[in-house]
Order: structure tokens, then sequence, then C-alpha cells
């Protein structure tokens, strides 16, 4: 039984002291101090005799809430269920929705569910407009050692990249990288959490089935109202499961450009590198291209123009190493603002960067 009526919402920035027993998504914090990111709004689960000692930044809030709209007292059957059922063998959940219905919140909870009946998670954020684990336009996969609070400070171990931001028109290349990384995140864990974009309406329907027909999960969890979304993935060979949506602040436009632009900065360093073009190779949508088709580029993401200011995925031996930004090609070199040295092939993109990155992000 929980000791307390209420959760308390804290968005960030925030630096958060706690005095006393609490939790946050299933970890407990009793004693420690959090800092919370921009725009990241955070349940914590505090006991009757707990004080939280809040100090918010520009912009951050504090609001309480109800056991029964926010925090994990709501999952916590849920968390229970997938827990039993994952027990000594590889286990697969899903989970889908609309955007803000709290898919990443509940990936973390379930995540630190799993961890503390010990099992090992392995997290799979496929939301490639928002994602915690890549930066926009990629696919993250890391293995939990311990429980966490926020996605962002776990490091990802595996990468696939798709070079849009937006799913529509790139349904089926994101269910074939959601299923080559799965396969490979499988072996780092007993339980792989699948957390899926948010476009889950008229098309979006048809594109998560997909998703779920293509990975073969043994749990679908579907957050929120949506009657279309459930009804279609109902007759599936997996369980299907209802979890309520939380209920917390929808991220602002501005709260997701910053968040985004956050992960990129993050995942592209402050680093610069040159390549020699007969070196390299190019690929678009999973199709490879050749340095002679840069005279007379087949698409427009070749044409140099189009390549200056890129977002690129950088590659090495088949695998997604890191990330970078092409500044521009010279006689027989590509430069690209990165911190990785050795890389054989570019992911190309529909994502321009501005060259100061403080912009508004274009998905062109």
């Amino acid at each position: 039984m929980h000791a307390f009526a209420n959760v308390r919402m804290i968005k960030g920035p925030a630096i958060v002291d706690v005095n006393g027993a609490c939790h946050v998504l299933g970890k407990d914090v009793s004693g420690h101090t959090i800092s919370v990111r921009p725009g990241k709004a955070i349940p914590f689960e505090p006991s009757t005799r707990c004080r939280l000692c809040v100090s918010l930044g520009t912009g951050g809030k504090m609001w309480k809430a109800n056991i029964g709209d926010a925090g994990t007292f709501m999952w916590r059957d849920i968390a229970r269920d997938i827990s039993a059922s994952a027990d000594n063998k590889k286990f697969t959940v899903m989970l889908a929705g609309n955007s803000d219905t709290g898919k990443s919140t509940l990936s973390t909870y379930l995540a630190n569910f799993v961890r503390g009946h010990g099992l090992v998670p392995c997290i799979i954020d496929g939301d490639i407009g928002q994602g915690d684990l890549a930066p926009p336009g990629s696919i993250g996969a890391a293995m939990l050692s311990g429980q966490i609070i926020d996605l962002r400070d776990v490091s990802t171990h595996l990468f696939e990249f798709v070079g849009n931001i937006s799913p529509a028109g790139f349904e089926r290349l994101i269910v074939r990288k959601l299923s080559t990384i799965l396969k490979r995140g499988s072996l780092l864990g007993d339980i792989s959490i699948v957390n899926t974009d948010g476009y889950a309406r008229d098309a979006g329907v048809q594109y998560k089935l997909q998703i779920a027909n293509e990975l073969s999960p043994d749990v679908i969890v579907c957050v929120g109202k949506n009657p279309a979304l459930f009804e279609a993935l109902r007759d599936g060979p997996w369980r299907l499961l209802r979890a309520k949506a939380s209920n917390q602040t929808p991220k602002s436009k501005s709260d997701r450009i910053s968040r985004r632009l956050d992960q990129f900065l993050r995942y592209v360093g402050d680093g610069e590198t040159f390549a020699e073009l007969w070196k390299v190779e190019f690929a678009y949508k999973n199709r490879l291209f050749s340095q002679s088709e840069l005279s007379h580029p087949p698409i427009k993401q070749l044409e140099k123009e189009n390549l200056k200011s890129m977002f690129v995925g950088l590659c090495l031996s088949k695998k997604v190493i890191g990330f970078g930004i092409v500044r521009g090609i010279v006689k027989d070199n590509i430069y690209i603002k990165t911190n990785v040295k050795n890389f054989d092939r570019l992911y190309l993109s529909n994502i321009r960067l501005p060259s100061n990155m403080f912009g508004e992000i274009r998905n062109d």
C-alpha cells in the first residue's frame, strides 16, 4: 500500500532535495538530490513524512497529481504481470499509443521494476522525433545495469539510422530498423522493452500493426485511449494490455524543439574530421550510392548544396557508430562536425541543421 495520496509532478529545469522516503518511477531516491532536465516532467512519489525541497529554474514547474492519474501506482499490476511472465525466458514488450500519453515514462518504470526483480532490461527507443536514447532521426537501444530516472542518463549501446524526424513516408524503413535492433538488443538483456512513437491515428494505426507483426512481441501495452489502435492489435498472437495514460502536461512546441536540439548537440559533439570521398559510401533509406554519383546525383540528398549542413549517421563495418553534420565538400574531401574519427559510410537524411546549432530544426 502507498503511504501517500498525491504525486508531485516536477518539470525541469529543477533541483530536488529529497528529505525522507520517496520513489521516482520505481527507483528509491530517499535522501538524494535529483536534477530534472529542462522540459522533462517526472513524478515523485513521496511518503507522507517526506519533504521535497524544490528549486525551479526558468520554465520549471511543480504540481500535485492524484495517484490514479500520474506516477506508477496505476501501472503496478501491469508491471507485476510482465515481470512474472518474463521470468526465465527472453521476452519482448511493445508500447503503443498517442503522443504525450506517458509511453517513455512507462518504459522507464517497467525497466526499473523488472531490474528490481532480477531481470536485465534492454530498452529500445523507436521514437525518431523525440527519442531519449538516440538523436532525432535515429533509433537507440540500451541495456540497463541499474535503475534510472531519466533515459537520457543512459549510455546507448546500439543505433540504427532512419534519416527523418517524422515516421510518415518512412514506415517500412522504421519497421525494418526496429526489427534489426531488436534482434541485436535481445542479446543484451532478458527483456526487451520497445517504445514506439506517437504516430498512432489514421494511417499510424496500420503502421503500428506492421511493427507488431514484424517484432512479434509477447505483450503489447496500449497506453491511453485509442479504440482504433486497440482494435487493430486485438487479434495478434501477443497478449494485449491496456494502460492508463499519465496525466502529465503535454510538451509545448518550444519544449520539443529544445529537447530535440539538446539531443543533436549531445550526439554530434564538438569535434571535426574529414574523409576522402573515394573511401566513403553513401546511403539513403537503405539504398547505397557510389561516390561517382555525386557528379550526377540521382537524388537531391546527394547534391552538394543539400549535403551541406545535413545531419548524417556515421557507419563503420555496417554498424552506426556516431553522428555528425556535413560542413561541406572541398575538392575530394568531405568535412564533418563530429567526434567520430573513422567511418566508411554516411547515412544521409532529410534533416538539415543551422550552422550555429541554435535555430529551429528543419526536416526538409
